[in-house]
């Protein structure tokens, strides 16, 4: 069994560390030892918007453990007929560990997100996805395009 919440600024040690184990999964980050330089930059930068919430985080637990971590950021851009207000919204930092994969964690983390996204002016949402990862966002209404998926309404 397992809980979402949103994260708060209290998380951000333990966002950082999930963040790289999947920069290490990905083959973004090489070593076991992230170079300090990105450590801190990646603190730095939750720290300021998820306070200022120009990033988002959800986060599963259990047992007092965090087991996954989503995001999503606002971004602005010149508005279009079918996109009035311009804003969408892009999904990053998808991660479950390894021994909880499979329960429906990251499906509860993006239906976090679908919801609070709903609630604002953007009409888009996008991500990239990795080959293992596509059929969770397929069920949940994403289609694929050239480069990524999205869902709009």
């Amino acid at each position: 069994m397992f809980t979402v919440r949103r994260a708060t600024l209290n998380d951000v040690d333990a966002l950082v560390q999930l963040r790289l184990k999947l920069f290490q999964e990905t083959g973004e980050l090489q070593s076991d030892e992230p170079p300090p330089a990105l450590l801190e930059a990646t603190q730095t930068y939750l720290r300021t918007h998820l306070l200022t919430e120009r990033f988002l985080s959800w986060i599963a637990e259990a047992d007092g453990e965090m087991i996954g971590i989503s995001g999503v950021v606002f971004l602005e851009k010149p508005p279009t007929q079918t996109h009035p207000s311009g804003r969408e919204a892009y999904v990053m930092n998808m991660y479950t560990l390894p021994q909880w994969r499979g329960k429906g964690i990251a499906t509860a983390l993006l239906q976090e997100i679908l919801r609070f996204v709903k609630t604002t002016n953007a009409r888009r949402i996008w991500l990239r996805t990795t080959a293992d990862g596509k059929h969770m966002y397929e069920e949940n209404g994403f289609t694929p395009t050239k480069d990524e998926m999205e869902l709009v309404w």
